[in-house]
């Protein structure tokens, strides 16, 4: 079971420095939430993957929506309940059928007449998961807000990490060969960071701290060179002192769109797992931050892991 280093510590030199030092981060069980669509079967393929590294037990979810009284039309008869509830069961042992990979692992599967959400929240709290899994259709996307899509509403009430597979996603059988931390540095960087460094611990994977720079403050008498020295001691800081034990650390500042950015670097490094933070309690209306977590999850060929910011 994957079971690594991930608190945080203070080291005081000069002056108060943050670093990142150790503690427990655990994926001992993952919750995968299925309609059985194509984005589902990528979501669970991911799910098998890292649950195969940690020794995960995967809860597979399915949510039947339910019946609306409606005074005008025909009652639906118990038999008709039980007949959807039914085929829904048959439906979750087929998709489960075309995954080989979970047969190594356990399973318990809850399929029950529930919204999607309120399912996975009830599941996610009564079993205690580390991690909840789910796929994004990408043509209503997390970006408009206004539809509450599955992805979107898991996101901001999971108080554990998500990991979200987009409509590019491919299958990765080596998830954390090649990680990408992307942090602002400001609200979105600590937490996030252990999950990086714990989920690097594994022979040879290699670790990418970046923070994209979008607008170049004006400040009198700051030399750019000076700016960017700091921000690269700055993501330095978020890695242990041992990083060079356990992974191969890089440290990268870019500037330009947050999101297009992120893009070219997980290309470049061919990353297997990009990890962002996530505000606590993200407002409706702070767009900007959803608009990019949205286009960066559509697009990336790789699984985007979501954590929230604030320290457990």
């Amino acid at each position: 079971m994957l079971s690594v280093a991930g608190s945080i510590e203070n080291h005081t030199h000069n002056h108060q420095d943050v670093h990142l030092a150790t503690s427990n981060v655990r994926f001992s069980k993952i919750l995968v939430g299925t309609d059985f669509s194509k984005p589902a079967t990528q979501a669970l393929a991911a799910a098998v993957a890292i649950g195969q590294r940690c020794d995960s037990e995967v809860f597979l979810v399915n949510a039947v929506p339910p019946y609306v009284d409606n005074p005008e039309a025909f009652p639906v008869s118990p038999e008709v309940f039980q007949g959807t509830l039914d085929r829904a069961r048959e439906n979750m042992k087929e998709f489960i059928s075309h995954e080989p990979g979970l047969h190594r692992l356990r399973t318990k599967t809850t399929v029950a007449y529930a919204g999607a959400v309120e399912l996975i929240e009830q599941v996610a709290n009564n079993e205690k998961v580390d991690l909840i899994v789910v796929g994004s259709h990408g043509a209503s996307g997390i970006e408009r807000l206004a539809l509450g899509s599955v992805a979107e509403a898991i996101l901001r009430k999971a108080s554990c990490p998500v990991l979200v597979t987009g409509p590019n996603c491919y299958a990765e059988h080596h998830p954390f060969r090649s990680i990408l931390l992307a942090t602002d540095l400001e609200t979105t960087g600590l937490r996030p960071a252990q999950y990086a460094t714990a989920l690097a611990q594994h022979i040879d994977s290699q670790l990418t701290l970046l923070h994209v720079v979008e607008n170049i403050p004006r400040i009198p008498g700051l030399d750019s060179e000076v700016l960017e020295n700091s921000l690269r001691q700055k993501l330095q800081q978020l890695l242990p002192a041992h990083a060079d034990f356990f992974c191969v650390p890089k440290i990268r500042v870019e500037y330009g769109a947050p999101a297009q950015v992120i893009l070219d670097v997980a290309k470049s490094e061919l990353a297997s797992m990009v990890i962002v933070g996530l505000r606590h309690r993200a407002a409706l209306s702070d767009h900007l931050p959803w608009s990019t977590l949205s286009h960066i999850i559509r697009n990336l060929r790789c699984s985007v892991l979501v954590v929230r910011s604030h320290l457990a």
